[in-house]
């Protein structure tokens, strides 16, 4: 006789993936008129039909039914009748009408409905070879011009820094003093950083380089989270800015975001909107002593 295992973590597993996706997350009432089709699980009179069958087998990568999955697909239908006993348990209980309960169901539904009208905005205003060549545009006119190839000594205190530029001004090797005195691992590179954008250097630091020219070490230690940097510029040339079809996809999820944002702007204009700026504070009434 065969038994039946128990199905519970994958159940649990499966509420949690289906939680992430934009598929429906139950057959509610509300929905089943708007989901049409033939019946794959019947439970005391409320059906779980194709439609919603085949959005749950698509999350787990279970569609188009396939002789290699029906064994599979047949364990999600056991799955899914759990999943439909469970929820008219709940509601029998009124679990949902529980306040925080209730409230984690509607952050539910407004961000799958606001995924789906972004996906449906997106369909519907695909974006044009124009628009993308102008995003692309608007987005080089965004990265540095220049970058930097930099070396500099890293200690834990100004004294330190300091005493370091004192021997430089005498004539010391930048490189043989990164390699004795330097907390970077850049020491046993003489300090070498190597080609870099300001972008990818914390704010104190690519400030106190940008404004060397090229062979020049900074006259003061730069302080950063990471401690205290004797700086020293190396050389400077023409950043490399990616081709179009190099950065396609960069560019198109820009143009993208710029749609949304325009779109949401529209919104926004032909919405009233109040937004009770205490709440959000954290500030309460204070309650009267009697």
């Amino acid at each position: 006789m065969i038994t039946r295992k128990s199905s519970l973590p994958v159940l649990l597993g499966l509420t949690l993936v289906l939680t992430a996706c934009d598929q429906p997350k139950t057959t509610g009432p509300g929905y089943q008129s708007v989901v049409p089709g033939k019946a794959v699980v019947t439970v005391d009179g409320t059906s779980i039909s194709e439609p919603v069958f085949e959005s749950f087998a698509a999350a787990q990568g279970l569609s188009p039914a396939t002789a290699e999955n029906r064994e599979a697909r047949q364990k999600l239908a056991e799955q899914l009748t759990d999943l439909e006993l469970l929820a008219q348990d709940a509601a029998r209980q009124k679990l949902d009408q529980d306040p925080e309960m209730a409230s984690s169901l509607l952050a539910q539904y407004y961000t799958t409905m606001a995924g789906l009208a972004v996906q449906h905005y997106t369909t519907d205003h695909p974006l044009t070879e124009e628009q993308i060549q102008a995003a692309y545009a608007d987005w080089v006119n965004t990265l540095p011009k220049t970058e930097y190839h930099a070396r500099h000594i890293l200690v834990k205190d100004e004294a330190t820094a300091q005493a370091i530029l004192e021997k430089l001004d005498q004539g010391a090797d930048f490189a043989e003093l990164a390699a004795e005195h330097s907390l970077d691992p850049s020491k046993s590179e003489g300090g070498d950083l190597g080609w870099f954008t300001p972008d990818q250097m914390v704010e104190p630091f690519s400030a106190a380089v940008i404004a060397l020219k090229a062979g020049e070490t900074a006259e003061a230690p730069v302080q950063t989270d990471f401690g205290w940097h004797v700086v020293r510029l190396d050389e400077t040339r023409e950043a490399e800015i990616p081709k179009l079809d190099e950065a396609r996809d960069t560019v198109t999820n820009h143009a993208n975001n710029k749609q949304i944002e325009d779109y949401l702007a529209e919104l926004r204009k032909n919405a009233k909107v109040k937004v009770d700026k205490k709440i959000i504070a954290g500030d309460k009434p204070v309650e009267s002593k009697t």
